[in-house]
């Protein structure tokens, strides 16, 4: 990327609320338009509470959109979700809440749920009917391979093409580098020289490692001057550059030595091809390039195994403290393990592809010993004295022997002809010979090769010049299997006859998509205010890397996208600038949940092999920062067009080392999840009066991972502190999920209902505060039958891991049916809660217990006024078990 210098440079930016206090005035506006005349908001001053209703839809894949859609049934069956005003969503409550923007968008209308299913008449309702859009999500709940087999051959066409057009940036440097080995060394005997180029470099330095004994000496001198420079107080100032130079001159002295160990490498290889064996003076070197093929491969099923399961195992890692147990914390420790042999193995098998290229592309002129043969003395003479046994007389006979195999020993000593012959070649596969035959005649003979490497990669590299940073990643192929399932338009019937080569309504079977659907073109009139959140990458930045966090929160918006890192551009104009900038584009942003930089989920030795493998879901969109309105403090808006970073090497360079930055003329956004999964951040610093949020996250030993972590960010950032006392719903739950795993608790758990939700208070400052209704996926018992039975089959509902995003029918419908029972039990009054207090311990009561503080004044936040007596009252004043959790 550019040049970086720090983000808060300019001394005259204002502070972040000041800032976003414009922001915040326009959305405030959109709000009102949605509002009857006598429920206006007014902007409140920076640090006041805005007395709106924010709704918090949580991460976790086709998991969490199916509970979702539940509860936002519940919602509008009870007639509030019309007092939603804000609605901010996270990857998979981000597919939910990004349909229901566009179909109220479209229809003025919602659309998933008919009248409510009452039973025997006057029962209350336990649910409600489906409707066709209910239906198109059920079809798609498998959406990553809706058409079965189809989709797998499209999907796996797709990552090839990616895996292709990665390789067309790697294989050039490789071309280069084992180009410029065999120009350095065109002949085998030159591997053990100090050669460059040709010339011989014997008189002036060390046959083996010379250049680098040069260099370490030359860098212990200039150490030492460091040194003693550094002791004299009048200099000592001056010299902070030193700080940067001195590790340059490490990591060039660390490559001279590497580069220098090369052609011994390349020599074993010969010794290999010679003999078969290495000899006992080269076994090292001889089985050195053997031992990295061997780890390369072993390495490479765990590299796979590695990246399948890299969120489950990122999880496990942070789970894994010193309190751990020592079997958790072992295999915390082999996890690591195999994750960095998994980060190993693609560099290795690329070091290894190097090696074999410059060992063909260097002619063999060594000494040939393939037969082992022992070379007896070229002849044998002897002298041989006869004498009579009287002693009279004598003979004296002389004469030399040749052995048989003399002539074999000297052929097999002799050097190999000339380079230029086919001999030198043998080693060299007959394809890349063949090849190399198009070069030139003006090119020497025994450079055919290296010119082959440079002529290839050049040509490799201009190809790929073209290819955009977006093009080729797997966000596109993820954005149009997420815009078909869930951006449709219900108002054209399931059926009708479809035109001509129309291919968006497959046959007739789907709605017509709008998955074109502009962010600016979303209804403030007809839905409540969308806010997609998003994870700014930022690992080379200080902005975010002096707390270890790598990533800033970004959001999307109708009028507003960006971030505090880059300020917030207006909507319609980030729009023009970025053509496929849309709404199916940002919920795809929202939910890409694989890749090699993941905010706070980094796994840093995975990095550059997950962006080589092109694991990458994220997406490269043009920094705010130079969209920004004057007084923002941001830079001036810059000319649109093709810009330097469309080229591709240079945005995979930078995913691969982690040199992203905020003030960047690109930024690289990922899952929302990599730095808060809870959707509730941004709502926060708009300081709603009440949050209602919906937690359904994979959190199968229910530690509410996510929730802490908010509480953590609150405090720090926006001085907020958050109280909710949600160790009820843990326990219960645990109970639950232990009874369908075969291991129940004693004495076993009681059929109850609820709690599922918890009641905290927010404390805003200065004596302000707010309310957070926190729904949990969870399990009290009282759930249906159906999914009473699916849990009772599946131990781990409802927190089945979030890798697995193809649903069948029956996991759509429970999940959607337990977070429909979650939030209509609550909004009946009829299940319990556990409600936090500022004037003693939480307590566990009925969402209907007028005479509770708390709850009375959340129920008038949602505009339902006093609840009937007969709920009122019911388990108030029972203990909730544990003490509020608070940061």
């Amino acid at each position: 990327m550019d040049d970086q210098v720090e983000p808060n440079a300019d001394a005259g930016e204002q502070p972040w609320r000041e800032k976003f206090h414009g922001v915040f005035a326009k959305e405030v506006d959109a709000i009102n338009t949605r509002r009857d005349p006598s429920r206006k908001l007014a902007t409140p001053a920076p640090g006041k509470p805005l007395d709106a209703v924010g709704l918090a839809l949580s991460g976790g894949g086709i998991r969490s959109a199916s509970v979702c859609l539940g509860v936002v049934q519940a919602l509008n069956n009870q007639g509030l979700l019309s007092r939603i005003d804000y609605l901010s969503t996270v990857s998979g409550g981000g597919y939910l809440g990004s349909s229901l923007s566009a179909t109220l968008t479209r229809t003025k209308s919602f659309v998933f749920g008919g009248g409510p299913t009452p039973i025997a008449g006057s029962a209350p309702a336990t649910d409600i009917s489906d409707t066709p859009a209910v239906g198109h999500l059920r079809n798609y709940s498998n959406y990553l391979i809706p058409r079965g087999f189809r989709d797998v051959l499209s999907a796996s066409a797709i990552i090839l093409r990616g895996l292709v057009a990665n390789s067309s940036f790697v294989v050039p440097v490789l071309l280069f580098l084992a180009a410029f080995t065999a120009w350095t060394n065109p002949k085998r005997s030159l591997l053990d020289k100090s050669d460059f180029f040709g010339i011989d470099l014997s008189r002036y330095l060390t046959q083996s490692f010379g250049l680098t004994l040069v260099v370490g000496l030359t860098l212990l001198g200039l150490f030492l001057l460091w040194a003693i420079l550094r002791s004299l107080p009048w200099l000592a100032s001056r010299l902070g550059w030193l700080d940067r130079a001195g590790w340059i001159f490490l990591v060039l002295f660390v490559a001279i030595a590497f580069m220098e160990f090369q052609p011994f490498v390349i020599e074993g290889m010969f010794e290999i091809a010679d003999h078969g064996n290495a000899s006992a003076s080269g076994l090292v070197l001889g089985l050195f390039t053997g031992w990295v093929k061997t780890l390369a491969a072993a390495a490479a099923p765990v590299t796979a195994l590695v990246v399948a399961f890299q969120r489950q195992i990122g999880a496990f890692l942070n789970s894994a403290t010193a309190g751990s147990s020592l079997v958790a914390q072992a295999g915390a420790k082999g996890i690591k393990l195999a994750v960095w042999v998994a980060g190993l193995a693609l560099p290795l098998i690329i070091w290894v592809a190097y090696l074999y290229l410059s060992y063909w592309a260097i002619a063999n002129d060594g000494k040939r010993v393939a037969e082992e043969v022992r070379c007896p003395q070229t002849a044998i003479s002897a002298t041989v004295k006869l004498q009579q046994p009287d002693g009279a007389s004598t003979a004296t006979l002389q004469g030399s022997l040749q052995p048989d195999d003399a002539s074999r020993c000297a052929a097999a000593a002799k050097p190999l002809a000339d380079p230029s012959s086919p001999q030198a070649w043998a080693h060299t596969p007959i394809w890349l010979i063949w090849l190399s035959k198009f070069i030139p005649s003006l090119v020497p003979e025994g450079h055919l090769m290296p010119a082959l490497y440079a002529a290839v990669a050049a040509l490799v590299f201009l190809l790929s010049w073209p290819l955009a940073p977006n093009a080729n990643s797997l966000h596109r192929l993820y954005r149009d299997r997420l815009g078909r399932a869930f951006l449709f338009d219900p108002s054209q019937r399931p059926g009708a006859k479809p035109r001509a080569n129309e291919v968006s309504r497959d046959q007739g079977r789907d709605f017509a998509e709008v998955d074109k659907m502009r962010l600016s073109a979303l209804s403030a009139a007809d839905a409540p205010y969308h806010l997609i959140n998003a994870a700014l990458n930022i690992q080379g930045s200080d902005f975010a890397n002096r707390r270890g966090r790598n990533a800033d929160f970004f959001v999307f918006s109708k009028h507003w996208i960006g971030s505090q890192a880059t300020h917030y551009a207006p909507t319609e104009q980030l729009e023009a600038a970025s053509p496929e900038l849309d709404l199916a584009t940002a919920m795809a942003i929202s939910g890409a949940a694989a890749s090699a930089n993941m905010g706070s989920k980094t796994i840093r030795p995975l990095t550059p092999t997950l962006a080589l493998l092109n694991i990458r879901l994220g997406y490269w969109l043009k920094n705010p920062r130079f969209f920004a309105p004057a007084g923002s403090g941001a830079a001036a808006a810059q000319p649109g067009g093709w810009t330097p970073s469309h080229r591709t090497t240079r945005y995979l360079w930078s995913e691969i080392s982690g040199r992203l930055y905020e003030n960047s003329d690109e930024v690289y956004l990922t899952d929302g999840g990599h730095i808060e999964n809870l959707g509730i951040y941004e709502l926060l610093r708009r300081q709603c009066r009440l949050i209602i949020a919906v937690d359904a996250e994979a959190d199968s030993a229910m530690h509410f991972p996510s929730l802490v972590k908010l509480q953590r960010y609150a405090r720090i950032d926006l001085g907020i502190r958050i109280y909710l006392p949600w160790t009820p719903i843990q326990a219960a739950t645990l109970a639950w999920m232990a009874v369908n795993a075969g291991k129940p608790p004693t004495p076993p758990p009681v059929e109850h209902p609820g709690p599922h939700v918890a009641i905290g208070i927010i404390d805003y400052g200065g004596g302000e505060r707010g309310y957070l209704l926190y729904l949990k996926s969870s399990l009290s018992g009282d759930e249906n039958d159906y999914v009473r039975d699916y849990a009772r089959r599946y131990a781990q509902f409802p927190h089945e891991a979030t890798s697995d995003q193809f649903f069948s029918e029956e996991q759509f419908e429970v999940y959607r049916a337990l977070g429909f029972h979650i939030a209509n039990g609550l909004l009946s009054g009829g299940d319990d809660v556990s409600v936090a207090s500022d004037v003693g311990p939480p307590v566990v009561t009925k969402f209907g217990d007028a005479g509770n503080k708390t709850v009375a004044e959340v129920r008038a936040a949602l505009g339902l006024g006093v609840a009937p007596a007969a709920g009122a009252g019911a388990g108030a004043g029972a203990g909730a078990g544990a003490a509020s959790k608070a940061m």
